[in-house]
């Protein structure tokens, strides 16, 4: 039931003489509106405005109403990129987890594919040219950097994110996977001296994009490596 709210008394004067009333009334109890809050939800106040104009109030609520929802897409794209890194952190997690519970981690036939799992990615291949101080499972040792193989303009300081062409899918993962579109580098070895890489492949071609940030592959290039036991000339 919508709530009474207490009215000067009936009169039988014009309706000016009524609203004269309303107000004496009103400017006699300033406090009457903050008493009856929820009289604001049932008043009804009509633009006086010609057809096809806009007050400056409706004006200015439609400008907050955009405004907002700029922020609310905003804080939409943090929460997506939060829960994004929250999925890195924990892939980083799993694979550092994975070598510190398994004594022949890197002996295990099924390194690659523990790899792969871990990572949430397709196709998982290294190579590396020297040999380790002890056997990585899968890796391919080959008997010189392979130049020609890898993107002229991958910068080995920080790992590369491209599309994968054909030629360049095969020789690393074989022929098992055509439908690879994009490819990570990440190099292995110590800082600024690189003995090998790990690629990794999706069928996703947007999913290693340029520009894509690489920190958490980076970051992964430094734990497989120590890991490995390649991160000391």
């Amino acid at each position: 039931m919508n709530e009474k709210f207490p009215l000067p008394p009936e009169s039988t004067t014009r309706p000016n003489a009524n609203a004269q009333m309303v107000l004496d009334f009103l400017a006699d109890h300033p406090e009457f509106f903050q008493e009856h809050s929820a009289l604001f939800s049932q008043l009804r106040i009509p633009h006086a405005q010609p057809e096809g104009t806009v007050s400056l109030i409706e004006r200015q609520v439609e400008v907050l109403r955009r405004q907002n929802q700029r922020l609310e897409r905003r804080l939409n794209d943090f929460l997506e990129a939060g829960r994004h890194n929250d999925q890195l952190f924990d892939r980083l997690h799993k694979v550092a987890l994975h070598f510190l519970t398994r004594k022949n981690a890197t002996t295990d036939p099924a390194l690659m594919s523990h790899l792969r799992e871990m990572l949430a990615v397709d196709a998982v291949a290294g190579t590396l040219w020297i040999s380790p101080p002890r056997p990585i499972a899968g890796f391919r040792i080959a008997p010189e950097k392979p130049a020609k193989l890898l993107p002229e303009d991958w910068d080995t300081e920080h790992p590369y994110c491209g599309r994968l062409g054909e030629a360049m899918g095969v020789s690393l993962f074989g022929d098992k996977h055509p439908d690879l579109r994009s490819i990570a580098l990440i190099a292995l070895g110590p800082s600024h001296h690189e003995i090998g890489f790990l690629a990794l492949g999706l069928a996703d071609p947007d999913h290693f994009r340029p520009g894509l940030a690489t920190t958490y592959l980076h970051r992964l290039g430094e734990l497989l490596s120590t890991a490995f036991g390649l991160s000391t000339p």
